[in-house]
């Protein structure tokens, strides 16, 4: 079933429009507006806040939170007419010359004990409903945060999947706003028979890009090479440096679905263009070599970045690391090695583990040319992927999970799952990890719940990663067992 995709935010800009229908002489219409369960018609206060403004701004993209003028609090009962001049909050709009204030950000939940507020619409609906977003809010410093958003940790609501913004009220609530109830699907990954071709002979570990580029890393004796497979088939090959082998491959995506349109009950509005993020596409790669392994140390191991402008050298390093050795997650010493759990932040920031020694997590900001060591965990880090703005998981030897804040650079665990972790891979539509496990099991993590579900089996030892049209691949570690290359589908709707 196709689902509409809708959203409930009010911009100033549709703010402005509906207001141009809202006369300053008008009273009390006793054919008022038919308003769905869970929206109420109030008479606003017209002491509201300083912030207040009539005029809309150009950019529709301004974040709502910050142009709320009005509490638009939770006030149920209904008003006289109102001019609706302070109706300006992201949960009101004027109709008919009466304030509607729909039930987002509304605490607790009026539409309860039989229904929940959909944020999305801003409506009650059946808990069961479909293209319905609900939940509960948590505090966040004065805010709180509803659903399709996450704190933080210093005191602000963030967008998080299946949002691509954020709306709150003066009382500091605050809700997902151009959220996106189906997945938005552009392009196809590869054929499996293209991807068990030439593509992945000797793979070690695989991800797509955005627009569905499949990128490998192999892991052989000798030279090790980066592959690229497009859609349409075309395969590229970059050779590495020296004998040194390869660990992981990581491509800089994007981290909430695209806004959606918004549509309530009484307005259409258009969403913002997506936030442009510096070095979409990009890809990193880990060099990795044991101590027994024979591998030169001139050049070192570490992270390179992919560099196309550059045929001589098109994988320079830009973290050099030390030789580490582990036990796990694949239980050979090849390719237990040397810096494990790559993966981007935003605004081209790579980060990454035992690079110095295990348990480390180093960071290198491509844009400013610097790199540091930012925190150190308690034992050998196996994977890592992107949360947010300010978040990532990081997975230890033993199955312990932390989501890290790469900003106030605190750490907390998600979730404990009794198995090394070979991979996470993040779903920028659902918002979970999908994560694999040293005994072939496959599980889902909430990162800010730590609800751990499993999902499926891999066939043998090996990673996933999620791709842009909503599968699931598996991809092995061939030099252990070399299975092919399968997927499996992940829910494109809610």
């Amino acid at each position: 079933m196709v689902l509409s995709l809708r959203t409930h935010v009010v911009t100033n800009v549709a703010l402005a429009m509906l207001l141009g229908g809202c006369s300053s002489e008008s009273s009390a219409d006793d054919n008022a507006p038919m308003l769905p369960p869970g929206v109420s018609a109030t008479a606003t206060d017209t002491g509201g806040s300083d912030s207040a403004s009539s005029s809309a701004p150009e950019d529709a993209s301004t974040s709502v939170a910050d142009t709320s003028g009005s509490s638009g609090g939770a006030d149920t009962t209904t008003g006289e007419p109102d001019d609706c001049t302070f109706c300006t909050a992201p949960n009101q709009a004027c109709i008919d010359d009466q304030c509607v204030t729909t039930c987002q950000g509304q605490q607790p939940d009026p539409c309860g004990p039989d229904a929940v507020c959909d944020v999305i619409s801003g409506e009650c609906v059946d808990a069961a409903a479909q293209c319905a977003l609900s939940g509960s809010y948590v505090a966040c410093g004065d805010q709180q945060c509803g659903p399709g958003s996450v704190c933080d940790d210093q005191g602000a609501c963030i967008p998080y999947p299946p949002c691509a913004d954020v709306a709150c009220i003066d009382d500091g609530s605050c809700w997902g706003t151009f959220c996106s109830c189906e997945r938005a699907i552009e392009c196809t990954p590869p054929s499996d028979d293209l991807l068990n071709g030439a593509f992945s002979v000797e793979i070690g570990d695989l991800d797509f890009a955005d627009d569905c580029t499949a990128w490998m890393v192999t892991l052989r004796s000798g030279t090790d090479f980066v592959r690229s497979l497009d859609p349409d088939g075309t395969l590229t090959e970059y050779a590495g440096v020296s004998n040194l082998n390869m660990g992981e491959v990581a491509v800089l995506k994007a981290l909430t679905p695209p806004p959606a349109i918004g549509t309530t009950p009484y307005y259409t509005t258009q969403p913002p263009p997506p936030t442009l993020v510096k070095g979409i596409g990009e890809v990193a790669i880990t060099y990795i070599c044991c101590s027994t392994c024979g591998c030169f140390t001139d050049p070192p191991q570490g992270v390179a970045r992919l560099d196309d402008d550059n045929p001589d050298a098109p994988l320079p390093l830009v973290i050099p690391a030390v030789v580490t050795d582990g036990t796990g997650p694949f239980g050979t010493a090849s390719a237990d090695s040397g810096p494990f759990g790559l993966t981007w932040g935003i605004d081209r920031v790579l980060y990454v583990g035992n690079s110095d020694a295990n348990g480390d997590l180093h960071t290198a900001d491509l844009e400013m040319a610097t790199q540091q060591q930012i925190t150190t965990l308690d034992a050998r880090v196996t994977a890592a992927a992107p949360l947010t703005a300010v978040h990532i998981a990081v997975a230890t030897i033993g199955g312990t999970i932390y989501r890290f804040n790469v900003e106030t650079q605190t750490l907390e665990i998600i979730a404990l799952v009794d198995q090394d972790v070979t991979n996470m891979s993040f779903d920028a539509f659902s918002g979970l990890l999908y994560v694999s496990l040293s005994n072939f099991d496959v599980v889902t993590v909430a990162p800010f719940t730590g609800e751990v579900t499993p999902f499926q089996v891999m066939p043998g030892p090996g990673r996933v990663t999620v791709s842009p049209n909503g599968r699931l691949y598996f991809s092995p570690m061939y030099i252990i067992d070399p299975q092919p290359i399968q997927s499996w589908d992940i829910p494109d709707s809610f």
